[in-house]
C-alpha cells in the first residue's frame, strides 16, 4: 500500500444521528464495565464494538486474572482491593459454573495470592446478560472511523455497520478501544508503545488458543524438565478444575527442537479449567506490529493463525501427553498488549506503583505487577501491596468530554505491565463510566466534576477505595 495513495472526493451526505448521554468505544475489558457503570448511574449509553462478541481479553483471550487482591505471599492475610462491577462479574461467572473462583497461589512468582480463571464461552453469556439488564444499547460489528470536534470537545463520532454510516452525538465519550482510537481521531497527543514491548516481554501481540484430548498427568510425568505445575485447586464446580502450568524448552532444547524452531518464547503459560483440556495456551511470542495500521494488524493476524497451527502440531509431535490432542478453540482476534498511549493529565509511573502511592482523587485500587519476578525485582509493590488509580489518569490532554479507560493510558513500559491487566482495566472502566454519567447529568466537563460527588457514586457502586 502506498504511503501517498490517490484520493477521491465524496459528495456531501446527510448522516442519521443517534443521540445519547454516553458513547463507549470498545466493548472489551474496560468498555463493558464502563457502559454498565454509566447505565446504572442513570445515563443513556451506546456501546460500539468491532467484533461479534463483547468482553475483550476474557472472551478473546481467556487469560486468568491474578489481581483482585493486594500482592502478598500469604493468601490468608491478603486484602481484596478490587470490588464493584469487576467483582460482581466474577461472582456471576461463578454462579453460572463458568469460573474457577479465587484459588490460593502462595508460590506465585508475582506474589499474587489468588488466581481467578473464567470460561470464555460462559463469560460471553454473562457479560451480555449484564449489558442487557443495564439497558445499554450495544452495536456489535460496528467500527468508529472518525470524530468531529469543536473547541475542546468531541461533538460526534462517525460509525459504520450493516446500516451504513451514521453519527453518534453524545454528551460524554469514553475511549475503551485499547488503541486510543477516539483520541487519535480527535488529534490528541499520543506515543507509540509497541516498539518497546520486546524489552519486557515476548512481543506486543499474541494469540491464545486451547487444545482438547491432552493427557495432562502424562505431560507432567514424562516432561520433568519441561512441564511444571505452578498451581492447582480442588473446586466444587461440576466439570471444572483449576490447574496452571509452565512449559519451557530452555532446560532441554534438543528434545523440544520442533518448538524452538518456531521462534516461540521458551516459556509458555498453560491453564486447564476442564479435564483433559489445556484450555488456555499463551506463549505470548507474537508478531510485533502497529495495531493502529490496518495492513500491519491484518498481516499479524494471519501470521499468528499460522503460528498457533504450527505450535499445536509441534506439541503433538514433541510433547508426551499431546499425541491425541487437537485445537478446540482460538481467540477470535489478535491479542494486543500495547499500541498507542494517549497522554493524560497524570501518567502513572513505575515508582508510584512500587511505592504503593495513594492519590487524593482515586477511582479505584490495584495490586499487581506482571514483571514482579526474579528478572525484575525492582517492580515489587511495597507494603501494603497495592496502589491507587487517580481520576486524572483517565483525562486526555486537550479534550474536556472524553475519558480514557484500559491499556492506552500508561507511558512507562514497566508500569504499563501492571495497569494493562484485566481487573485494572475494569477498575478504570467503572471509574470512567460513573464519571461520564455524572458529567452528562450535571452538564459539566470532565475536569469540572466534583471529586467528592464522584467518590460517593463509586462507593455506592461497590468500588473499594480504602
Amino acid at each position: 500500500m502506498s504511503d501517498h495513495p490517490r484520493t477521491i472526493t465524496l459528495p456531501a451526505v446527510q448522516l442519521p444521528v443517534l443521540e445519547t448521554d454516553v458513547l463507549v468505544a470498545g466493548a472489551g475489558t474496560a468498555g463493558c464495565i464502563a457502559a454498565i457503570a454509566a447505565a446504572r448511574q442513570g445515563a443513556s449509553v451506546i456501546l460500539v464494538e468491532k467484533t461479534p462478541v463483547p468482553g475483550g481479553t476474557y472472551t478473546n483471550g481467556g487469560i486468568g486474572a491474578n489481581s483482585f487482591y493486594a500482592m502478598s505471599t500469604d493468601p490468608s492475610a491478603a486484602k481484596r482491593v478490587v470490588g464493584g462491577l469487576p467483582y460482581e462479574l466474577s461472582q456471576r461467572l461463578m454462579e453460572q459454573t463458568g469460573a474457577t473462583g479465587y484459588y490460593p497461589t502462595p508460590n506465585d512468582p508475582h506474589h499474587s495470592p489468588y488466581r481467578f480463571v473464567a470460561d470464555h464461552e460462559i463469560y460471553k453469556g454473562v457479560i451480555s446478560q449484564m449489558l442487557l439488564e443495564a439497558g445499554v444499547t450495544v452495536l456489535l460489528q460496528t467500527i468508529c472511523f472518525a470524530v468531529l470536534t469543536e473547541d475542546r470537545n468531541i461533538s460526534a463520532a462517525l460509525i459504520a455497520n450493516k446500516d451504513g454510516c451514521s453519527a453518534i452525538a453524545a454528551k460524554q465519550y469514553i475511549d475503551a478501544s485499547g488503541d486510543g482510537d477516539l483520541a487519535r481521531f480527535a488529534g490528541l497527543e499520543q506515543i507509540d508503545m509497541w516498539q518497546d514491548y520486546h524489552t519486557v516481554s515476548g512481543g506486543s501481540t499474541g494469540l491464545v488458543f486451547g487444545m482438547a484430548g491432552v493427557d495432562i498427568d502424562r505431560m507432567v510425568k514424562e516432561n520433568p524438565q519441561g512441564a511444571v505445575k505452578l498451581s492447582s485447586a480442588e473446586l466444587d464446580v461440576p466439570g471444572m478444575c483449576a490447574e496452571q502450568y509452565a512449559f519451557t524448552t530452555m532446560k532441554d532444547p534438543e528434545r523440544y527442537q520442533a518448538i524452538s524452531a518456531l521462534e516461540m518464547r521458551p516459556f509458555t503459560s498453560m491453564s486447564s479449567i476442564h479435564k483433559g483440556e489445556m484450555t488456555y495456551i499463551n506463549n505470548s511470542k507474537g508478531v510485533d506490529c502497529d495495531a493502529t495500521k490496518a495492513l500491519d494488524y491484518s498481516t499479524a493476524e494471519l501470521k499468528m493463525r499460522v503460528k498457533i497451527m504450527q505450535f499445536a502440531n509441534a506439541l503433538k509431535t514433541t510433547v508426551p501427553g499431546f499425541e491425541e490432542s487437537y485445537i478446540n478453540w482460538a481467540a477470535i482476534q489478535l491479542g494486543v498488549r500495547a499500541s498507542k498511549i494517549t497522554i493524560c493529565d497524570h501518567m502513572i509511573s513505575l515508582d508510584e506503583i512500587t511505592s504503593a502511592t495513594r492519590f487524593e482523587d482515586e477511582i479505584g485500587l490495584f495490586g499487581f505487577e506482571d514483571l514482579m519476578n526474579y528478572k525484575h525485582p525492582e517492580c515489587e509493590i511495597k507494603d501494603p501491596g497495592f496502589y491507587g488509580f487517580p481520576y486524572r489518569m483517565l483525562l486526555p490532554k486537550g479534550c474536556d468530554n472524553l475519558l480514557m479507560a484500559g491499556r492506552c493510558v500508561t507511558t512507562d513500559i514497566k508500569a504499563h505491565m501492571s495497569t494493562r491487566n484485566v481487573p485494572g482495566c475494569q477498575v478504570m472502566g467503572q471509574g470512567a463510566g460513573v464519571a461520564a454519567a455524572l458529567c452528562a447529568k450535571k452538564d459539566c466537563t470532565t475536569r469540572e466534576l466534583s471529586y467528592p460527588v464522584l467518590r460517593d457514586a463509586l462507593l455506592a457502586q461497590g468500588v473499594i477505595l480504602e
